[in-house]
């Protein structure tokens, strides 16, 4: 590795502490929504997509461009940024071509191709996920159903989704995943730093708390292994080696009763920004979470069970 592949996961500091990890021949449907989903607990799923073709196919150099058909993609010379930088970053150009350029591209040379639809021709090398079925499949309600990342030393910045459950797949090279939860306790000592960057200074370790206030929660995807990334949970990622990657997210609705809360900043960021940007979406959303509060309110549940910095057992 060089310098000049930049890194984002230890930028931000806290502990450190394993992400739990289960076996998919061990991890039922019911399991997995009842004990992660419902409860918002990431989770590393090692074999989560054993007998995909894509697994052993995609790695073939050659193989994925002889699908390509004339995709245009968005081909970046960074690592992915939040929010992301319109115009001046991206070039647009062909799907093959810029596959081509990774393979082809030195070992500290970085590119990405963010957040692309499924080409039509690549889908019968996906398979599903003997943990996940139809029983709780339902359509997002913002980010795509499915999604690629392609990439070359391309590391992803730290961000959370507001909305949607996501489980993100490894499917070619290997990348490290770091998150962690902030509350309302300690959402003001960490997110303004992060959206104005001030992590990327050499100084930042005179901007964050002195303690190490917040837990991450670390592991690495080999090919075919999965983790699920809850709604408000902050998320890094960072290519494990220096070859070609492709990652898939699958992303599907949360359960009514997980969809938001008042007092989650989370909740209340997205409510503000949808007031001043999308006013359509206002009525709707202040409803969904009142069906969630309401739910949770007559099932007796809590919104967030652990405490700030709590160990993931």
């Amino acid at each position: 590795m060089t310098e000049s592949i930049i890194k984002v996961i230890d930028l931000v500091p806290g502990k450190r502490a394993p992400l739990t990890t289960v076996q998919a021949n061990s991890l039922g449907e019911e399991a997995f929504w009842s004990e992660f989903v419902c409860k918002h607990i990431p989770v590393v799923v090692k074999g989560a997509a054993a007998g995909w073709w894509a697994l052993e196919r995609w790695q073939r150099a050659g193989y994925l461009e002889n699908l390509c058909a004339d995709e245009i993609v968005d081909m970046w010379s960074t690592f992915n940024p939040a929010p992301v930088l319109d115009n001046a970053t991206a070039r647009l150009q062909k799907l093959v071509d810029g596959i081509e350029t990774m393979r082809n591209a030195p070992d500290d040379a970085t590119y990405s191709i963010p957040a692309m639809p499924v080409p039509e021709r690549w889908q019968p090398d996906l398979g599903g996920y003997s943990f996940f079925g139809k029983t709780h499949e339902r359509a997002p309600l913002w980010y795509p159903g499915k999604r690629l990342f392609v990439y070359k030393n391309a590391s992803t910045e730290w961000h959370y989704h507001p909305l949607d459950e996501t489980i993100t797949t490894q499917l070619v090279g290997s990348k490290r995943f770091s998150l962690f939860r902030l509350t309302a306790e300690n959402w003001q000592a960490f997110v303004p730093l992060i959206e104005a960057n001030w992590h990327h200074l050499s100084c930042r370790g005179h901007f964050f708390p002195k303690e190490a206030s917040i837990v991450k929660y670390e592991g690495v995807l080999e090919p075919g292994d999965a983790v699920y990334i809850p709604p408000f949970w902050w998320h890094g990622t960072d290519p494990a080696d220096t070859d070609v990657g492709v990652t898939l997210a699958h992303c599907f609705r949360s359960p009514v009763r997980r969809f938001g809360a008042w007092g989650e900043p989370a909740t209340q960021q997205l409510i503000s920004v949808v007031a001043r940007s999308h006013k359509m979406w206002l009525l709707p959303l202040l409803t969904l979470v009142a069906v969630s509060s309401l739910g949770r309110q007559l099932h007796r549940e809590k919104w967030w069970p652990m405490s700030p910095g709590a160990r993931i057992q």
